[in-house]
């Protein structure tokens, strides 16, 4: 990959997407696993099981199993900026027989915490181009809200959309698994698409839990040869922002959240997610595009075909 890591021309970034791309190159901050957030994460998590929730003890017999499934997705999903939702929607409503709208909730309540716990990562790896988050964060969260609140997530709707989204991600995944990497920050010209995609994102996330990390992502790595591991940091951190923004607006403003089984979801994914920074750094990212690619698209199939079932 050294060859990849082509130096940008002069002008072609934002003084904070070059300091970003510096922080990325091969010497850049590599973290340890465990921090004291951790341990204050788990003292809280404590301290909700035990105190806010009838017969707490019975609990984990019941939806013990979500915490195993919750590390995986979330390791998965922060080394390669590919939300968690586009698994744990199928897991939900195939593995759990749990209504759309229900598996859409955990989706985002799980990615609201896992995403952050990897996001925090990888700001502190230095791998984020400041200037193009700066571009396109707000327009992933005007598209969550929008979607949201003024078109609301149906059944039908999270199964029709959710099929070809998860395909043309798993698609764009694929490609991107032998895409040529030759800039290191993000050049001010990119800005434009880069909002254009953020928006379309957030939409997109506010009805399948997918979208707003992603399609950036993919744009930047395909359109723009951004370096992997910068445009998987951005993704992160733009996608975990957008889950926290829905999570919040559903439990003010709409339906809430499955609680029992949100607690035990997000217990594994803040655990796994921070396995998602190092992993990256260790594992061919070719491997791991191919391999989620091709459960994406198998995913896609199954909702689509369901969708269109008489």
């Amino acid at each position: 990959m050294a060859g990849d890591r082509a130096p940008p021309s002069p002008g072609a970034a934002t003084s904070a997407d070059a300091d970003a791309a510096a922080r990325a190159a091969p010497g850049a901050t590599r973290l340890p696993y465990w921090s004291p957030g951790l341990g204050l994460f788990a003292l809280a998590w404590l301290a909700v099981w035990l105190a806010l929730f009838p017969a707490p003890l019975l609990l984990p017999r019941a939806h013990g199993a979500l915490v195993p499934i919750g590390f995986a997705v979330a390791v998965v999903a922060n080394a390669t900026a590919v939300g968690g939702g586009i698994l744990f929607i199928p897991i939900m409503v195939f593995g759990y027989d749990l209504p759309p709208l229900e598996a859409l909730q955990l989706s985002i309540a799980a990615q609201a915490f896992g995403m952050t716990s990897g996001a925090l990562g990888w700001l502190r790896r230095g791998a984020v181009p400041r200037g193009a988050l700066a571009a396109a964060l707000p327009m992933a969260l005007a598209g969550a809200t929008v979607s949201a609140l003024l078109v609301h997530a149906s059944p039908s709707l999270v199964k029709a959309v959710f099929g070809p989204i998860s395909i043309a991600l798993g698609a764009s995944t694929l490609a991107l698994a032998g895409a040529r990497a030759e800039r290191t920050a993000v050049p001010p010209a990119a800005h434009a698409a880069l909002r254009a995609a953020a928006a379309l994102g957030g939409l997109a996330s506010g009805w399948v839990a997918i979208g707003a990390g992603e399609l950036p992502a993919a744009y930047l790595m395909l359109r723009q040869r951004l370096r992997p591991d910068v445009a998987i940091g951005l993704g992160v951190v733009l996608l975990a922002a957008t889950s926290v923004w829905l999570l919040l607006l559903h439990v003010v403003a709409l339906d809430g959240i499955p609680s029992e089984r949100a607690l035990f979801l997000v217990l594994g994914c803040v655990f796994g997610a921070r396995v998602g920074p190092w992993l990256a750094d260790r594992l061919p990212s070719a491997t791991l595009r191919r391999l989620f690619g091709a459960i994406a698209i198998g995913n896609g199939v199954l909702f689509a075909l369901q969708a269109w079932r008489p």
